[in-house]
């Protein structure tokens, strides 16, 4: 049980993570968004790195590598919840090639480029946040409810493993971004 108490406990504080740098970039949008000329698009692009960096790579290791097909195996009662999670991850990775599409023309193309980007990146934060809060609000309490601790340890093995290696890979020397690293999916499940 304490395995499935830290894979819980991991999901929440990224989770928290995540959140509070989507509201940063947000803000930032916000702030910046009638006052185009003063956005910095070196930053603009860094943030987006490490938004999906962040987003993107950990959660489809673990909350679509692990979490979701356990809730899958596990009960039926999760189809339509877990089809919401996936159309909402594909809208986000539609999303997301726009933003970067929109990233490398706005800073040569003007003003209305600039603010253009800035409405596609907030719509794809939007997207994210929704994402999360039905993963918070529905998914994790579903998931609680339906994975068994064998299934809880596998999570946990997986998660623990992924961590590692990401704590190894940090401490390295010229480390490789996440995002070049290939994901691998969960072991049994």
């Amino acid at each position: 049980m304490l395995i499935a108490t830290y894979a819980l406990l991991t999901l929440s504080v990224e989770q928290k993570k995540e959140r509070s740098f989507i509201s940063r970039i947000q803000q930032y949008l916000h702030t910046n968004a009638e006052k185009p000329q003063e956005i910095d698009p070196a930053r603009i692009e860094a943030q987006l790195d490490e938004l999906t960096q962040f987003a993107e790579s950990r959660h489809q290791l673990k909350v679509e590598g692990c979490l979701m097909p356990a809730v899958r195996k596990a009960t039926r009662e999760a189809g339509a919840l877990l089809a919401d999670l996936e159309s909402l991850s594909r809208i986000g990775n539609d999303m997301l090639r726009s933003v970067r599409k929109c990233l490398g023309r706005a800073f040569s193309h003007g003003e209305a480029q600039i603010k253009h980007l800035c409405q596609t990146m907030d719509l794809y934060c939007q997207n994210l946040l929704e994402r999360l809060a039905k993963e918070e609000q529905e998914l994790l309490p579903l998931a609680q409810r339906v994975i068994s601790s064998e299934g809880w340890f596998a999570i946990g093995t997986t998660f623990l493993s992924h961590d590692a290696g990401d704590d190894e890979v940090s401490h390295r020397p010229n480390a490789a971004p996440m995002r070049a690293r290939r994901r691998t999916p969960a072991p049994g499940i």
